[in-house]
C-alpha cells in the first residue's frame, strides 16, 4: 500500500460548532471590517453586522419552533446575505440544505423530501417554483420566506422573524455547544451531488468536516494577506466549492467578498474593474472566457493577482494561456468533490505545475488504486484516487447502500476519478472511471482530447464522448465543437479531425466524427454534462 501525505504538518482541527469556528477570528478582524458587498446594489455587511444577524436569524427560527436537527432549505441565486441564512440553523445545531437555483419544482420537491426540510428561504423570482415544490413535499406555505426586504403575495422576508436590533445579547439564540464528538457526528450541511447520473444524492457534512477543510486550505495559503484580499463570489453559493471558499474559509479569515447574483460576463468583468478584485475562484469555462472572449479586452483587470480553478479539470494549455494573457496573475488548481467538503488537493501559487490538481493537503491521505486488481499502482501509472481524512463526509442522506459503495470499511473514499502522480507528488486527473473511452482495448481520456481542441485558435469550446461503433464492435471518440466567432466559422469537421490526428496516437483519433454545436452543456460548477451529449447523439440516430 502506497499512501501519499502532505509535506506540511497536520493542522489542529477544533471540534466545535462550525459557527463558533467561523467567528473565532484568527486574523483579528475588526467588527467594522466589510465582509460581503453586493456587486450591483452595493449593500454591504460588516463582520459585526454579520455575527449579529446570524444570531437574530437563529432567534427568529427558534420563534418558529425550529430546533436542533431540523433542516432549512435555501433556494436562491447568490445573495449578499446567503451566509446569514446558512449559518442561522447551524447555530442551533440544525441543518442547512442548499438547493440548485436552476431546479424545477419536481427536483426541489425531491431535495426537500430527501433532506427532511421543514422551512425554505427563496428568492422572489423563484417563489412560484418554491411554492409548488413545497406543496409536493408537504412543507407548509407559512414556512416559505424570502430574500430581500419586500413581502410578495403574502410571503414575508426571512428578516421579518428577527427580534429588534437592540435586543440584548443574552436574549438572542445561544450557540449550541457541540464540543468534542458531537461536532464530529452532527450534520451541519447537506449538499446535493450534481446528479449527472441518476437522482442527486444528499451529502451530509458535519461541523468538523467543514472546519477541517477550512484549516487544510488555510495552511496552503502561504503569505496571502487575508484582510487585503478582495475576492468575488461568482461561484454558485449553493455549491460546496462556493460555500467552503466564500462562506467558511472567507468568513473565518476575514476576506472581503463581492457577491454577484448571477454570472454573466459583463457584470463579472465590471465588478473586477470596479472593486479591484484581487483573487478569483473559478471553474474552467470562466477561465476560458477570460482567455478567449473579445469583451474581456474592454475592461481593466490589472488588479487580479490570484486565480484558482476547481470543480472540473483545467488543462495545462488553458492555464498557460491565462498566464500568457495576464502575466501578473499567479495560478493554481484544486481538486475535490462535495463528499470531501470539498477539497483534498491544491496547488501552490508560487510553484505552479500546469495541468496538475496540486498536492495532498494536510490531515489527508491519498492512494492510487487499480480498480480491477485492488492494488496500488506505481508512480506514473493511472489508478483510481482514494482519499481519507477528517473532511470526508458522514455519508449520503438516507442512502446506506450508496455510502458503503463510496466509503470502504477502512474509511477510504473512492472518488471514481483516475489520476497519476509524478516524482514530486503532484497529482494529475486523467479522467472519470465511467468516462474513459475504450477503443479496441486502448483507453482514451476525453479530457486530453478536449484540452487539445481548446488549444486550437478557431475553437471556443469543446467536449468529447465515446460513441458505439457496431461495425468495429468498439467505442470511438466523438467531438462536439463550438466555433470561435469570426474566422472560426470557416472551420470544417474534416479540418478538426485532421488537426487532432496530427497530434495524437492512432487510437485517439476522432473516429466518431465532429459535430458543431452552439454551446457545450455544463453544470453550474462547470462540469461537462456528457449525458446530455449522449442524448443528442441518440436523438440524431432516431431521426435517421
Amino acid at each position: 500500500m502506497t499512501i501519499y501525505r502532505s509535506l506540511l504538518p497536520d493542522q489542529v482541527i477544533p471540534q466545535i460548532n462550525a459557527y463558533s469556528f467561523a467567528i473565532s477570528n484568527p486574523n483579528n478582524t475588526l467588527d467594522s471590517h466589510l465582509l460581503f458587498t453586493d456587486s450591483l446594489t452595493k449593500r454591504a455587511i460588516t463582520f459585526g453586522e454579520w455575527k449579529r444577524d446570524v444570531r437574530r436569524w437563529a432567534t427568529g427560527l427558534e420563534s418558529l419552533g425550529f430546533k436542533r436537527g431540523d433542516v432549512a432549505a435555501l433556494f436562491s441565486f447568490n445573495q449578499v446575505d446567503y451566509s446569514i441564512t446558512m449559518f442561522g440553523p447551524i447555530v442551533l445545531g440544525g441543518v442547512t440544505t442548499t438547493v440548485n437555483s436552476a431546479y424545477t419544482a419536481d427536483e426541489l420537491a425531491h431535495q426537500l423530501q430527501d433532506s427532511g426540510a421543514s422551512l425554505i428561504v427563496t428568492h422572489p423570482e423563484l417563489l412560484a417554483i418554491a411554492v409548488e415544490g413545497a406543496k409536493q413535499a408537504g412543507v407548509p406555505a407559512n414556512r416559505i420566506f424570502l430574500y430581500g426586504d419586500k413581502e410578495v403575495d403574502g410571503f414575508k422576508p426571512y428578516t421579518s422573524t428577527f427580534p429588534p436590533e437592540n435586543t440584548p445579547e443574552n436574549r438572542l439564540a445561544q450557540v449550541v455547544n457541540l464540543n468534542g464528538q458531537p461536532a464530529v457526528e452532527t450534520t451541519a450541511l447537506i449538499c446535493y451531488s450534481s446528479g449527472t447520473t441518476g437522482k442527486s444524492k444528499g451529502v451530509e457534512l458535519t461541523h468538523v468536516n467543514l472546519i477541517s477543510n477550512t484549516c487544510q486550505v488555510t495552511a496552503m495559503e502561504g503569505n496571502i494577506g487575508m484582510h487585503d484580499n478582495i475576492t468575488m463570489a461568482v461561484l454558485p453559493l449553493y455549491h460546496i466549492y462556493g460555500i467552503q471558499l466564500h462562506l467558511m474559509y472567507g468568513i473565518h479569515n476575514g476576506i472581503r467578498t463581492v457577491v454577484i447574483q448571477k454570472f454573466n460576463p459583463v457584470d463579472f468583468l465590471k465588478a473586477i474593474q470596479e472593486f479591484k478584485i484581487k483573487s478569483l475562484n473559478l471553474v474552467p469555462p470562466q477561465i476560458l472566457m477570460l482567455v478567449k472572449a473579445p469583451i474581456v479586452d474592454q475592461y481593466d483587470l490589472s488588479s487580479l493577482r490570484f486565480v484558482m480553478s476547481g470543480a472540473a479539470p483545467c488543462s495545462r494549455e488553458l492555464s498557460l494561456a491565462l498566464l500568457k494573457k495576464f502575466p501578473q496573475i499567479q495560478f493554481r488548481q484544486g481538486y475535490g468533490m462535495s463528499e470531501m467538503s470539498p477539497a483534498s488537493h491544491v496547488g501552490n501559487y508560487d510553484k505552479p505545475v500546469h495541468g496538475a490538481i496540486g498536492v495532498v493537503m494536510p490531515n489527508q491521505e491519498a492512494r492510487l488504486v487499480d480498480p480491477e486488481t485492488g492494488k496500488d499502482v506505481a508512480m506514473g501509472e493511472p489508478g483510481e484516487l482514494w482519499v481519507r481524512g477528517p473532511n470526508i463526509m458522514k455519508g449520503y442522506r438516507n442512502n446506506v447502500k450508496a455510502t458503503r459503495e463510496t466509503i470502504d470499511a477502512e474509511g477510504w473514499l473512492h472518488t471514481g476519478d483516475v489520476a497519476v502522480v509524478d516524482e514530486n507528488e503532484n497529482f494529475f486527473i486523467v479522467d472519470r472511471l465511467k468516462e474513459l473511452i475504450k477503443y479496441k482495448g486502448f483507453q482514451v481520456a476525453p479530457t486530453e482530447l478536449e484540452a487539445l481542441l481548446l488549444d486550437h485558435p478557431l475553437i471556443l469550446d469543446a467536449a468529447v464522448i465515446g460513441v458505439e461503433n457496431k461495425e468495429q464492435a468498439t467505442e470511438v471518440p466523438m467531438a462536439f465543437v463550438v466555433k470561435a466567432p469570426g474566422p472560426g466559422q470557416a472551420l470544417t469537421e474534416k479540418k478538426v479531425e485532421e488537426y487532432v490526428a496530427s497530434k495524437v496516437a492512432a487510437h485517439k483519433k476522432l473516429r466518431g466524427g465532429v459535430r458543431f454545436i452552439e454551446v457545450v452543456p455544463k453544470s453550474a460548477a462547470g462540469k461537462i454534462l456528457r449525458k446530455d451529449l449522449r442524448v443528442l447523439v441518440q436523438t440524431s440516430k432516431a431521426k435517421l
